[in-house]
C-alpha cells in the first residue's frame, strides 16, 4: 500500500512558493491531504489518512479543515500566477475566466448549508449542494480558480454568512481577480448569469465577457424590439455563412450571423448566432466586443467547455462531492484541496510534457487525462517510498533488489 511521508522531488516547485502562506501545523495537513488526494481513490478522511505515513488521527485532518486558519483565495491566486507565468508566450495573451456550477447530492441533514433544489441531471428536487466553479484557460490548459459554496437564504442566517445570490457570487469573483498584466481577459458563461450585475462587474475590469443569450431574451435592433430565438433562426435562414472553426479537440463546421443591437440592462451588445453543420439546433451569443469578428467570438466561447471538463474530472477522480464533514468551512475547505489537488496534476502534466520535448510554443498543450496522471503520480509516490527503503536499510541483497525493480 502506498504511504506518503514526504513531498516528491518532482512537486516540491508546485508546493515550494504555498509554504508561507500556512503555519508549520496546518502546512504539513495541507500538503499531506492534497497529495493524498491525487493518488486516492477514497476521499474521506479516514480514507485519505490511511495513505498518510506517521499520520496522526483522522480527527486531526477534520479540525485542520475546520478550525485551521488559512485562506483559500491568496493560494489558488499564487499557484495560478505561477502556472500562467510559466505558460505565458509572446502573441498570445488571451485569457478565459470561466464561470459555471454544479450540484451535489448530499442525504444527511446535519450538513450545514444543505438545501432543496431541482436536480438537472435527474430532473427531480433533491437536497443537497450548489457550488459556483471557476477556472482559467490559457494555451491549451485548465487551471482552477476558485470554487465557491452557494447557501440559501435561511441557512446563511443560521451560519452568520451574509447572504449572496449565485450572480453576486460570479461578479464577486470577477472583482476580487488579478492577473498579471500581460493578459487580455474574456470572461465567458452560460445564459444563467448573463444579468446586469455579472456584466457590469466585467466592465469594472475592462474585461470583455461572451455568453449564451436565452431564446426567450428581448433585443432590441434600433426601435423594434425582437426574441433572440425567432429572429436568431430567420437571420441564419437568409445571411448565415459557414465556417471551419477549431474546438478544444476538433475542428467544426459552422452557420454564423451577426448583429448589434441592444439588451436591457447589458448595454449595446453584438449577437453572433451560430448553428453547427447537420443540427437544428442554434445559440445566441451575446457580447461587448463590438469589433470582433463572428468566427472569433464563437472561437473563444468554445473555450468554455473546458470547465465542463474540469468539474467532471474533480467529480469522478478527485471527489468534488464526496465529502463526509458537517461544518461549512470544513466543505468549503475540501473544495480548495480538490481545486489544488487537480493543479498539481496539471503542474505534473506540463513538467511530463516539458521533459520529454513534447511542450510546443506556437499550439495548444493537450496534456494527460486526469486519471492518466493520477497513475503517474501513484508511480512517482512509489518510486519516491522504494528509495526511502533504499536509503536507510543495510542488507545489500534487498538493495539490489530494489534498484531493480525502481528500474
Amino acid at each position: 500500500m502506498l504511504k506518503i511521508g514526504r513531498i516528491p522531488k518532482k512537486l516540491q516547485k508546485f508546493f515550494k512558493p504555498l509554504r508561507g502562506k500556512f503555519y508549520d501545523e496546518a502546512w504539513a495537513h495541507f500538503w499531506a491531504l492534497t497529495m493524498a488526494l491525487t493518488v486516492c481513490h477514497r476521499v474521506s478522511i479516514n480514507g485519505l489518512s490511511q495513505l498518510l505515513r506517521g499520520s496522526t488521527h483522522r480527527t486531526n485532518h477534520g479540525e485542520f479543515l475546520w478550525r485551521s486558519h488559512w485562506e483559500y483565495s491568496p493560494v489558488m491566486q499564487q499557484i495560478a500566477w505561477d502556472m500562467l507565468l510559466s505558460l505565458y508566450r509572446k502573441g498570445d495573451s488571451n485569457l478565459f475566466f470561466i464561470i459555471d456550477d454544479t450540484q451535489t447530492i448530499k442525504r444527511s441533514k446535519k450538513m450545514e448549508g444543505v438545501g432543496k433544489f431541482f436536480h438537472h441531471a435527474t430532473k427531480r428536487y433533491v437536497q443537497g449542494h450548489t457550488i459556483l466553479k471557476v477556472c482559467l484557460y490559457y494555451g491549451g490548459v485548465t487551471i482552477p480558480w476558485a470554487s465557491l459554496l452557494y447557501v440559501k437564504k435561511n441557512h446563511a442566517a443560521d451560519l452568520e454568512i451574509p447572504f449572496k445570490k449565485l450572480t453576486e457570487l460570479a461578479a464577486e469573483a470577477i472583482d476580487a481577480a488579478a492577473f498579471p498584466a500581460c493578459f487580455k481577459v474574456y470572461v465567458l458563461f452560460d445564459a444563467f448569469y448573463l444579468c446586469s450585475k455579472v456584466v457590469v462587474a466585467c466592465k469594472r475590469r475592462d474585461w470583455r465577457f461572451i455568453s449564451v443569450g436565452a431564446p426567450n431574451r428581448c433585443f432590441w435592433k434600433g426601435s423594434v424590439k425582437y426574441k433572440l430565438g425567432k429572429y436568431g433562426r430567420n437571420v441564419l435562414k437568409r445571411e448565415g455563412k459557414a465556417y471551419s472553426i477549431q474546438g478544444l479537440r476538433k475542428c467544426r463546421t459552422y452557420r454564423l450571423a451577426e448583429r448589434i443591437g441592444r439588451m436591457n440592462g447589458l448595454g449595446e451588445v453584438k449577437i453572433v448566432f451560430s448553428r453547427r453543420k447537420g443540427e437544428s439546433h442554434h445559440v445566441a451569443l451575446v457580447t461587448d466586443d463590438l469589433h470582433a469578428s463572428r468566427k472569433k467570438i464563437l472561437s473563444r466561447y468554445l473555450k468554455r467547455w473546458s470547465i465542463e471538463m474540469l468539474i467532471k474530472d474533480e467529480k469522478q477522480c478527485l471527489g468534488l462531492g464526496d465529502y463526509h464533514v458537517r461544518r461549512y468551512q470544513a466543505i468549503v475547505r475540501h473544495l480548495c484541496l480538490v481545486d489544488v489537488a487537480y493543479a498539481c496534476l496539471t503542474h505534473l502534466g506540463i513538467n511530463t510534457q516539458s521533459a520529454q520535448g513534447q511542450k510546443n510554443t506556437k499550439n495548444a498543450l493537450r496534456l494527460a487525462p486526469i486519471s492518466k496522471l493520477k497513475e503517474q503520480m501513484r508511480h512517482i509516490v512509489w518510486r519516491d517510498q522504494v528509495q526511502d527503503v533504499i536509503k536507510h536499510t543495510h542488507d545489500k541483497a534487498v538493495i539490489r533488489r530494489l534498484e531493480k525493480l525502481v528500474a
